[in-house]
């Protein structure tokens, strides 16, 4: 997210954000429903040809470098739960499928797959593949790398992966998943970290130092080279890479790519405008209008995936009492926070499911900003609401998350509940919200967003979920997530991720605030950059003037 929240997990960001909040209401729901089914679209369309526009022959060589809204905190998709993460583990490590700008799952290390039974799928691998460090991709890495989740002792990849029993090798080019039940989400599940394959040689090599020197680990279009943490984190040019373009020429055509973390979104847009850097993750709100009407830079954004809102920790007091949760959600004042925080970019949210989804309903707004419900609830909770208070965690350094913090502490103060904000690092804030761990009582933090409405609910709201900082547990949206990962009819599907989706909002574990944009913010000089709704940023066919 970009503003205050981080991560895939997500920081709140607004416009170049990863996280936009907007309002929406009755037929205006229905309107804007359309107008994002037609920008993805055109989105698509548009982003394909380059930068500028123009259709000049790529050029070879060049360092890019890119602002993103924090560091890096760690290259090992084991283990890995930020966006900031995947935006550069995207471009060194290829994943068994892929997803384009139309959120359409397409072969990558795979060539084809097909089911042999509800429960059986067999993927054809690639034969022309090897790891940066010159050793073979065959079915047995794609084992290697499938086992190393399923044999972990904890890792958000493990509920991503729950239906997977096991995986075995059928020969070098073809490779097994067993299934202990249907699971309909599976192949968008891995075109994420759980599909990065890995030389199998490079990460026992390394050990837990893969996180941060992943040397010649991938076989995607660039290698690591450097981190230099809170400063700069290098990629080179793979010189062996697998794909070519659609003339035969060899990618990636850039020589390097360089990531600094920028977290402040109006330095951000200055480094931009500079062209200290040529590329950025986001922008803050304000720098958005400037940035669409300079002439030296290109800014597009289309709707996203991402949801951003308030985690609420139900095993601490006083969050463990729904009567608080559900006060908090009437106190919020989405509406204020998206025009007067956000600048109307991006959507008020009800929900997990973006007006973006297949899953999506304009009907589902249960919580407005009304503040006599608000301390309606509040007088239902322990000791009539009482002098009711909590910490909230935001990241540091993000003038805008600060901004949107300071709106959500005046609006609940109005409804009688207390708000204390304590800024932190993004990788220290990701470290308190640890599933397995968790040490918050409150927390600004979204998601980035999946193509499957599972990527955006089983983890973060299923009982034990690898996401669920919330320690959330309801048996009625358990069954509901389980049901729709054995369903292969879309429609009823559907029915059970909005039929979840209204009960966990009843429980109001997490205050959905908005919904994000995908932001696509260079120079002139970028070309063949591709917008995609996941707002990850992928370089292989990227070239500088």
């Amino acid at each position: 997210m970009a503003h205050s929240f981080p991560s895939s997990r997500s920081l709140f960001q607004s416009p170049s954000f990863i996280s936009p909040l907007g309002a929406r209401r009755g037929a205006l729901s229905l309107w804007l429903g359309l107008v994002c089914v037609l920008l993805v679209a055109l989105a698509g369309c548009g982003s394909s040809t380059g930068g500028s526009g123009t259709s000049n022959a790529p050029v070879t060589g060049g360092t890019l470098n890119v602002g993103l809204t924090s560091d890096v905190v760690t290259l090992d998709p084991l283990k890995s739960s930020a966006l900031v993460d995947r935006q550069v583990m995207l471009n060194v490590y290829d994943t068994l499928v892929r997803v384009d700008a139309q959120n359409t799952v397409q072969p990558d290390l795979a060539t084809s797959w097909s089911y042999t039974s509800p429960t059986q799928l067999v993927f054809t691998l690639r034969s022309d593949v090897k790891f940066q460090d010159d050793t073979p991709f065959n079915a047995d890495a794609v084992v290697f790398n499938i086992n190393r989740i399923l044999k972990a002792a904890s890792s958000p990849r493990k509920s991503e992966l729950a239906s997977v029993k096991s995986v075995e090798a059928v020969d070098s080019t073809h490779v097994q998943f067993n299934l202990s039940a249907a699971f309909s989400p599976l192949l968008a599940t891995l075109t994420d970290r759980a599909g990065m394959i890995l030389s199998p040689t490079a990460v026992q090599a390394s050990g837990a130092d893969i996180a941060n020197n992943p040397l010649k680990a991938g076989s995607g279009p660039f290698q690591f080279k450097t981190w230099t943490k809170g400063d700069h984190l290098t990629i080179e040019r793979n010189p062996s890479y697998w794909q070519k373009d659609s003339a035969g020429r060899a990618l990636p055509y850039l020589a390097a790519v360089t990531y600094r973390p920028i977290t402040d979104g109006n330095v951000m847009a200055t480094n931009l405008s500079t062209a200290t850097i040529q590329a950025a993750q986001g922008l803050s709100p304000q720098a958005v209008s400037s940035a669409k009407s300079n002439p030296s830079l290109i800014y597009k954004q289309s709707p996203g995936l991402s949801f951003f809102g308030i985690m609420l920790n139900t095993k601490q007091a006083p969050l463990n009492d729904v009567h608080v949760r559900r006060a908090i959600a009437w106190a919020v004042n989405r509406d204020e926070i998206v025009s007067s925080v956000l600048l109307n970019n991006g959507v008020v949210s009800q929900g997990p499911i973006s007006p973006s989804s297949w899953a999506y309903s304009a009907s589902i707004a249960p919580y407005s900003h009304d503040v006599s419900k608000a301390k309606a609830e509040l007088a239902q909770a322990a000791n009539g609401g009482a002098n009711v208070s909590f910490t909230m965690l935001i990241a540091s350094g993000d003038p805008t998350g600060a901004q949107e913090a300071s709106f959500i502490q005046s609006e609940l103060k109005e409804a009688g509940i207390n708000v204390e904000i304590k800024p932190e690092t993004f990788a220290t804030l990701l470290t308190d919200t640890d599933a397995t761990k968790p040490n918050f009582q409150a927390a600004t933090l979204g998601w980035s967003g999946r193509p499957d409405p599972d990527g955006n609910m089983y983890s973060w709201f299923h009982t034990g979920g690898g996401n669920n900082s919330m320690q959330y547990s309801n048996a009625t949206v358990d069954s509901l997530l389980e049901d729709a990962r054995v369903q292969s009819d879309q429609a009823k599907r559907t029915t059970d991720y909005q039929d979840a989706e209204k009960a966990l909002l009843d429980d109001s574990s997490y205050v959905f605030i908005n919904h994000g944009v995908a932001v696509q913010a260079t120079t002139t000089k970028v070309h063949n950059f591709l917008l995609l709704p996941t707002t990850i940023m992928l370089f292989a066919q990227v070239w500088l003037a």
